[in-house]
């Protein structure tokens, strides 16, 4: 593998749960990656929050880069929701609670461990990634039309 590449990246809520089905939570989520974009590996090209994952595309970058940087999104989106989850204190708080008591009792976790990755090297794939991840709402079926999903954002170029 090259040195360098671009990556699309896939990590899902705990159990598949559709947690970010929820509007407060997937505007959340939205926010978190927003903030995120500038610590990207090359750049963040964008990114889909689906009820279940969320994707983005990244590079170019390395594999240790990439790994550090979905750490810190799913770290940082983690927070931000378990923040919002606890504070409503509603049934999300199911999707995100375990209780263990080896491990001292309650734990929330909002992502698996680990992520999927999808690797390219070329600009003709990168435009496809993008294009496929734009209409991952509309395969889904939770819209008709890509623009009518709030909860994607593609990079500007600057």
């Amino acid at each position: 593998m090259p040195d360098e590449f671009y990556a699309q990246v896939i990590f899902a809520v705990l159990d598949s749960a559709p947690l970010l089905v929820d509007p407060r939570l997937a505007r959340l989520t939205t926010a978190a990656l927003r903030e995120c974009a500038p610590m990207a590996p090359g750049r963040l090209w964008g990114y889909v929050v689906l009820p279940e994952t969320v994707r983005l595309i990244v590079g170019p970058t390395g594999e240790d880069a990439l790994a550090a940087f979905v750490e810190e999104v799913k770290v940082r989106t983690g927070e931000r929701l378990l923040e919002a989850i606890l504070r409503a204190a509603d049934e999300t708080l199911d999707v995100v609670l375990r209780y263990t008591p080896v491990w001292g009792g309650a734990i929330y976790r909002v992502w698996t461990p680990g992520y999927q990755q999808h690797v390219f090297w070329t600009e003709y794939k990168l435009s496809n990634a993008l294009y496929q991840m734009v209409q991952a709402p509309v395969e889904a079926g939770l819209v008709e039309q890509a623009d009518q999903w709030p909860y994607t954002w593609i990079g500007d170029e600057s």
